[in-house]
């Protein structure tokens, strides 16, 4: 068996090749970009002998490298995806990468095929608070009405099942919330606005969807190995999650703590017609933080199942609570840290939405 992982660097990346090897997959490729840092892949290799390992070096945005990667592997996984950037880069990296790929899958006859897709794909505006998202739950209808990583998400998750529709692949679709491991200070967003030592924090009884980024590449490495995990879509959020205002207090505990502005969401949703407004009248120079629509699909009170992935045989390796506190006790990263070393796979709310 051989198995390409694209994104095979990053956070996620590395953990979901550190779990293929400790389950004994025979050989893993790891796509990487030409200015990739694989020190982390090569210390994985070195305690892993049993494990061969291939570096394929390439860009997904060309098709060529994308076809070349697929040929003579019977499992991808494909995690690649740009989460910041301008719009243009972003899609690019996201969508048309996907297509790409899912090329390459098709013309060497791949067997199965692992999406690491997002919870951000749910369409959540309209649902009232507390609703339970499973994996039946409709993908967003306006994700443009969001932000550009939202929009890209939505439309490589449809572009995998479009291709799946007409080609014989096993598609499994992962739906991870937010995933976090490390030790950088980025902040995911559902936690509230944060300006520097400032956070907003909203709706603060609501549920954090977190994932550790162990836990979710347990998922990833489950999906891609057992042969009880079926075809479908399974959304990655651990167990005992802590809310909003847990959250914060817990990072203020262990860091220098933030200035808390708590805001229930009945008003925070005025506040964000107030926003748009001020965005629109200024001729779009005043940035738009927050506008209603997302405000109601980030800050909704929904709850995500995991009970699909969990009735195929998946754990949380740590419970959130516990992960949350052990990484806030880490001390803080240096300016200019890598990727592979970012807590949150999706943190500071103007720059990066959440997964």
């Amino acid at each position: 068996m051989t198995i390409l992982v694209t994104g095979s660097t990053g956070l996620l990346g590395t953990a979901v090749v550190e779990r293929l090897c400790a389950l004994e997959v025979p050989r893993i490729r790891c796509f990487v970009r030409p200015n990739s840092d694989t020190s982390c892949l090569r210390e994985i290799q070195s305690r892993y002998p049993p494990t061969q390992f291939q570096y394929v070096v390439g860009n997904l945005l060309s098709s060529k490298d994308a076809c070349d990667a697929t040929e003579g592997v019977n499992t991808v996984i494909h995690l690649a995806a740009e989460m910041r950037g301008l719009p243009p880069t972003v899609f690019a990296n996201t969508v048309v990468a996907s297509k790409n790929i899912l090329e390459g899958i098709v013309r060497h006859r791949v067997r199965r095929v692992i999406l690491a897709s997002s919870i951000c794909v749910y369409g959540l505006a309209s649902r009232a608070h507390g609703t339970v998202v499973t994996e039946e739950s409709k993908l967003e209808e306006r994700p443009e009405a969001r932000d550009i990583y939202t929009f890209s998400k939505v439309r490589q998750d449809q572009l995998f099942h479009e291709y799946r529709k007409t080609h014989s692949f096993e598609l499994i679709t992962l739906r991870p919330g937010i995933i976090y491991g490390g030790n950088s200070k980025s902040w995911p967003s559902r936690a509230g606005l944060r300006i520097g030592r400032l956070v907003l924090e909203i709706a603060g009884r609501n549920q954090l969807p977190l994932t550790h980024v162990t836990s979710c590449a347990t998922a990833v490495a489950l999906t891609a190995t057992q042969n009880n995990a079926r075809e479908g879509c399974y959304n990655v959020v651990d167990d005992d999650l802590p809310t909003v205002a847990e959250y914060v207090r817990l990072r203020n505990t262990v860091r220098k703590p933030l200035v808390r502005l708590r805001m229930p969401f009945w008003l925070a949703l005025p506040f964000s017609f107030i926003l748009e407004h001020l965005h629109n009248a200024s001729c779009q120079q005043i940035p738009l933080l927050l506008n209603a629509y997302r405000l109601r699909s980030l800050w909704g009170g929904h709850v995500f199942s995991n009970q699909k992935l969990r009735a195929i045989g998946w754990r949380p390796t740590v419970s959130a609570r516990e992960g949350v506190s052990r990484c806030f006790r880490q001390p803080a990263p240096t300016l200019g840290a890598g990727p592979s070393t970012s807590w949150f796979h999706h943190g500071i709310p103007v720059e990066d939405p959440e997964n």
